[in-house]
């Protein structure tokens, strides 16, 4: 059917905007991000820069990537309007991910003009790397909601959701919230890197340190309290919203979760090494995804409910 073939494509579309985002986080760890200097969206005045430097190539590489999730999105939604009749959520997720990813387009030619990118050690930078990281999150999340509409997934409904809605609210808040200290976490290990975990943890409470070395200690204890959370909510709703779905969406929220936990140790004694950084930002974007669908499920009209619990 014409409306699964889209719904695929909005997953792959999904799952090609999540390696982008991987490959940003590789730029901002090893200090690409000024490889084109200030010129966007030419590389150094070049359409094709002569990649001398290899962070020249890196950021290089990081705009052609993301040029071409930008171009998915157009087809996607492009393909929605003209697959869906008016009205149907697929047309508004589609609509929602086009406005989001030119906002990303935007944001991410702001940190090079105004030289955000590199040794900057500004609060602009890290308040501007927060910003950037909760739109990349909203953009995750359209295009997951595109891709479970045209899939078959049911109407979101906010009102008379009682203690779900609200707890759901908080949960998406939190995460939102963890991300924004996430990437200033990120780059506060990215510009003042320490040479041991003795030495990291002295530079977080010390009250001279830069603000971003001491911001590093709160992002764990964050980190931790909004995985307890989730994880409580999503029993709560697997039990009030039951159905298959449900309890595959808790099951996956669980195995990310303490997936998440053991890369965060393990990230935080070996002072955060850019494979390991990637492969946090990966789960993190994954429980992002699951907690979308779980907040759909949970958040979908008594008929569809219904259905749900009949599966």
């Amino acid at each position: 059917m014409p409306q699964q073939r889209f719904a695929r494509f909005a997953w792959s579309v999904l799952a090609y905007n999540i390696l982008v985002i991987l490959w940003g986080a590789y730029v901002r760890a090893t200090g690409s991000g000024a490889g084109c200097g200030s010129h966007w969206p030419l590389c150094n005045g070049e359409v094709i820069p002569r990649a001398e430097e290899v962070e020249t190539l890196v950021e290089f590489m990081h705009r052609t990537t993301s040029g071409l999730a930008l171009l998915m999105v157009v087809g996607m939604l492009i393909w929605a309007l003209r697959l869906f009749p008016k009205g149907h959520l697929a047309r508004l997720g589609a609509s929602w991910s086009m406005i989001l990813i030119i906002v990303e387009s935007l944001l991410g030619a702001g940190l090079v003009v105004f030289g955000l990118v590199a040794g900057n050690t500004s609060v602009a930078r890290s308040l501007a790397g927060g910003i950037h990281l909760i739109n990349t999150l909203l953009l995750l999340g359209a295009i997951t909601l595109t891709a479970w509409w045209a899939g078959g997934g049911a109407a979101i409904r906010l009102r008379g959701q009682g203690s779900i809605g609200w707890m759901l609210g908080v949960a998406v808040l939190a995460v939102l919230g963890l991300g924004a200290t996430g990437a200033m976490t990120a780059l506060g290990d990215t510009l003042f890197p320490s040479d041991s975990l003795r030495a990291g943890l002295a530079q977080d409470f010390d009250p001279t340190a830069h603000f971003l070395v001491r911001l590093r200690v709160w992002h764990p204890l964050l980190a931790a309290a909004t995985g307890v959370y989730l994880l409580v909510i999503s029993q709560i709703i697997a039990r009030q919203r039951p159905s298959r779905e449900a309890r595959m969406a808790n099951l996956a929220l669980l195995l990310l979760f303490l997936a998440q936990l053991g890369i965060g140790t393990i990230n935080l004694v070996l002072m955060a090494p850019i494979l390991l950084q990637i492969i946090h930002l990966l789960l993190a974007d994954l429980v992002w995804v699951v907690l979308v669908v779980l907040s759909a499920l949970a958040l979908a009209d008594d008929s569809a409910h219904a259905e749900l619990i009949r599966r």
